[in-house]
């Protein structure tokens, strides 16, 4: 889940650590880009505007090229320029081995890219004067505690939305655990540490994105899907667009997420977001982004009326925390977090405000300069897309920057970064594995239930195959034996959960000779002997 926030994306990276003898490792960087798959030949409906500096059959050679290379079953795209829609359009299919087509219409998650409409929607809070953005969270939002005194007294809601808590990110607080309510993940920032100082610019803590999304019931008494949906979506003209998937119901054209196993790119499930609603979980359209750009470009206004005032649009694009990062194209000499946004320049120098990500088997990119009166959202089924490389393709274009191929150049990154990845996590295992070390206990004595207050349950059972767990609902695998009391974490699934939890599970005995409580990430969770509930939802 990577956001640009998320798995895990920030600012364009999806963060990895190694860990199998208990020291950190060095954190690696993953970089996504466009990937493709034979194009199964589905061009959809077209709404295109000729404009003089844009190039459209160039463009639509260079997405059929990169798509046929990289294996990306389907893709959608939206670019505005000077108040119109120059182009929305779909390609290929919504899911490897079925025949129905990507269209304008067909909609994808665009992950970190919720964050705007976060911040979008407390602007509008901010404007009636419920809210003022350097409030306490603690004023606004009833019940906000955190691992830090610091945070928890004095974090304000830019704080929250510009990541500068430098609270920990604890991908593994909410992502396996869909079931689990917002306010119930919101209960758990209690035991989420700083990493680093408060109102650094280092950290990106995805339940404050959460937590800032909650002042909107906790001002107005108004769900923030509701929020969303009728004070964005509607008066924007965002007619496809849903906040979560618990909103699929009968809507059938929508992408289906696609990872790869065994080698191969095969359909998985989508990933259920909508408990962190407010940081990642809005799914759109081509057609309905296009209008979300175009929006942000007038400045908040619709038909000349202001649905955001141009006051707090500013306060949007203001720099509130510097960051420390590059991004080829994207990201090239500075970099901020605005609020909900990434501020960064162009190849050519121009500032670019922009937002994106990917959760499992998807990835989204939206970026728009003002000065150019640009805008481009592009969107993808594949956990391999960056569609970060394609809009600074297109962005080139439009500034007369040198040609390169930036899709073709990221992949060869990512896939060498992948193939490192692996291939260190592999030698690690077997450099720690001897089974001339045996367990202390049999087998079955090491199955139960463990429980960690941030992490929650993790439940380990035997049967005649050895071992298996399941963290939360949706984190499962088998458990590898390796030496003495330690195993390895062999994860089936989500994709994400690869990089999320690469061992050790190291079990504790205690004086007893009982098992007490196991290792996990660093985290220690203890065994309980009869199961209880860490929190409603969890089982």
């Amino acid at each position: 889940m990577k956001i640009h926030g998320n798995a895990f994306f920030v600012e364009g990276y999806l963060t990895s650590r190694i860990s199998f003898t208990g020291n950190t490792m060095k954190h690696i960087y993953l970089q996504k880009v466009i990937s493709g798959l034979f194009m199964v030949g589905c061009i959809m409906f077209t709404t295109i505007v000729q404009a003089s500096s844009f190039k459209k059959d160039e463009l639509e050679a260079y997405i059929r090229d990169s798509m046929e290379k990289w294996h990306v079953p389907g893709l959608s795209i939206a670019i505005v320029k000077n108040g119109e829609t120059i182009l929305s359009k779909g390609y290929g299919v919504r899911e490897l081995g079925k025949n129905d087509v990507v269209d304008e219409n067909t909609l994808f998650p665009i992950a970190g890219s919720t964050r705007s409409f976060t911040a979008s929607a407390l602007a509008i809070l901010v404007a009636e004067d419920k809210i003022d953005w350097n409030d306490r969270m603690v004023d606004v939002l009833p019940g906000f505690r955190t691992g830090s005194d610091l945070v928890s007294n004095y974090a304000t809601i830019i704080d929250a939305l510009a990541n500068r808590t430098g609270l920990e990110t604890e991908v593994l607080s909410w992502f396996p655990h869909p079931d689990v309510s917002r306010a119930e993940l919101l209960g758990r920032l209690r035991y989420v540490k700083p990493a680093h100082e408060f109102r650094s610019d280092k950290g990106v803590n995805l339940l404050m994105i959460v937590a800032a999304g909650e002042i909107i019931p906790a001002q107005t008494g108004i769900s923030w899907d509701d929020f969303v949906r009728v004070r964005l979506f509607d008066p924007v003209g965002m007619k496809h667009s849903i906040t979560g998937p618990h909103l699929f119901g009968g809507i059938v054209n929508i992408a289906t997420p696609h990872a790869k196993a065994g080698g191969e790119l095969v359909p998985v499930a989508h990933t259920r977001t909508s408990n962190i609603g407010p940081t990642m979980s809005i799914y759109s359209s081509a057609s309905d982004m296009a209008k979300w750009l175009l929006f942000q470009l007038a400045n908040g206004k619709v038909g000349g009326e202001a649905i955001i005032p141009e006051e707090e649009i500013k306060m949007m694009r203001s720099s509130h925390s510097p960051r420390n990062m590059k991004f080829p194209g994207v990201v090239n000499n500075f970099a901020s977090e605005g609020l909900g946004l990434l501020i960064s320049d162009s190849a050519k120098g121009h500032k670019i405000y922009s937002g994106g990500g990917d959760v499992d088997g998807m990835e989204s990119f939206h970026a728009f300069i003002p000065e150019l009166d640009l805008g481009i959202a592009v969107m993808a089924n594949t956990h391999q897309v960056v569609p970060q490389r394609l809009t600074t393709w297109i962005i080139d274009r439009f500034t007369d920057a040198p040609m390169r191929d930036w899709v073709s150049e990221g992949l060869s990154a990512y896939e060498r970064q992948f193939a490192q990845f692996f291939s260190a996590l592999e030698k690690n295992r077997q450099d720690n594995t001897d089974l001339s070390k045996k367990t202390s206990l049999p087998m079955q004595e090491y199955a139960g239930l463990y429980q960690h207050p941030l992490l929650g349950n993790l439940k380990i059972e035997y049967n005649v195959n050895g071992l298996s767990f399941i963290l939360g609902q949706e984190y499962k695998g088998a458990l590898k034996h390796a030496n003495h009391d330690t195993f390895y974490l062999d994860v089936k699934t989500p994709y994400i959960a690869k990089y999320l939890l690469k061992g050790p599970a190291r079990f504790i005995i205690n004086h007893k000779g009982k098992i007490a409580s196991l290792f996990v990430e660093n985290r220690e969770f203890q065994k309980v002997d009869v199961i209880t509930k860490v929190s409603a939802g969890e089982k």
